[in-house]
């Protein structure tokens, strides 16, 4: 159950710590662009869509023959009067509606034409500009996520591969779309884990996260509790040594030294040049710093993979695995003479 434990809290954190480092790229990101550059509105600018007729010209609304319209509205799109038909709407503009455009002059439903959407495009454009093409998109669009709505998009011939944003139903210029601000965008897509294009953060990757961000620290905290539970860690006031007592087992001469209480017994034998066979530098993979102890030691997972039942049941342990405070009383083979007693 343990080892299971540690493997699940590594892999976690492998996760977690990926995006973490996301965040930390994509923050300084956000910190030190030009928000106006970023934003694609470098040559955006107002349209100019002025009446140039009367409202005493146009079909009273009473004469419209259409049933169901929850909301008409008079546009102005340059210069020329439509009825907007609304039929179904959500909240936000974004979102999904049926809408219908009308000639407020001859009564004929008159949605927004190439041409038309051609010149709005050029007039939303600070700057002389050529135009490669000009489309009407249905939802998805891959620039603009969020709308639910068609929209023409008019794909500009300049240094910054401009595309420009028309709601289809109203002629309003939603957004203009270059280099700088696709980065932004996928600066914002990094930064919220929206890799699925939605628009918004609110997706089920981030609630995944969120569990997988809580399962790390409850392994983490299980991971504490059971290192402290097996002597590996202490709650210390203050810095404490122990007093060991060293016998190495070919000579049989043994040496009393002061080691750190909170350090790995390897790391602290060897401070003292009682050095121990290993081929991992005490990292617990190869099982070769074994020690002899006098007083029962917990056993580890590593110790279980690396040594047998007998030796274990003997008092064989790993040094690597037991901070000096654990034992008073070793018996140990070393690369090296031992150093003298302290």
């Amino acid at each position: 159950m343990f080892k299971l434990n540690t493997s699940l809290h590594k892999w976690l954190s492998l996760l977690v710590g990926i995006q973490l480092l996301i965040w930390l790229g994509t923050g300084l990101y956000f910190n030190l662009m030009d928000h106006q550059k970023a934003s694609g509105a470098v040559h955006l600018r107002p349209v100019n869509h002025n009446a140039s007729t009367s409202p005493t010209q146009l079909i009273p609304f009473d004469q419209l023959a259409f049933d169901g319209a929850k909301q008409i509205k008079l546009l102005w799109i340059l210069g020329h009067p439509y009825y907007q038909l609304t039929f179904e709407s959500g909240p936000h503009a974004y979102q999904h509606k049926s809408v219908t455009l009308v000639d407020a002059k001859s009564g004929a439903v008159r949605p927004l034409s190439e041409t038309l959407v051609r010149t709005i495009a050029v007039k939303s454009y600070d700057g002389a500009v050529n135009i490669i093409s000009a489309n009407l998109l249905t939802p998805p669009i891959d620039e603009l996520p969020r709308e639910e709505n068609p929209v023409w998009q008019v794909k500009f011939d300049d240094a910054n591969n401009t595309n420009v944003y028309i709601d289809a139903n109203s002629g309003a210029v939603l957004a203009h779309v270059n280099d700088d601000r696709r980065l932004k965008d996928l600066m914002l897509m990094l930064h919220f884990m929206d890799y699925f294009n939605t628009g918004g953060f609110n997706h089920w990757l981030i609630i995944v996260f969120a569990i997988a961000s809580l399962l790390l620290s409850m392994t983490g905290i299980t991971w504490l509790v059971e290192r402290f539970k097996s002597g590996q860690l202490r709650i210390m006031l203050k810095p404490s040594s122990q007093q060991v007592t060293v016998t190495e087992q070919s000579s049989q001469q043994s040496n009393t030294l002061t080691l750190k209480a909170q350090q790995p017994l390897f790391d602290a034998l060897a401070q003292h040049n009682v050095l121990l066979p290993s081929n991992c530098g005490g990292g617990g993979t190869c099982g070769m710093c074994r020690i002899h102890s006098e007083q029962p030691l917990k056993i580890t997972e590593a110790e279980q993979a690396r040594l047998s039942k007998s030796k274990l049941d003997e008092g064989y342990r790993l040094a690597c695995q037991h901070m000096a405070g654990e034992v008073t009383h070793i018996t140990v083979r070393t690369q090296k003479k031992s150093a003298k007693a302290q």
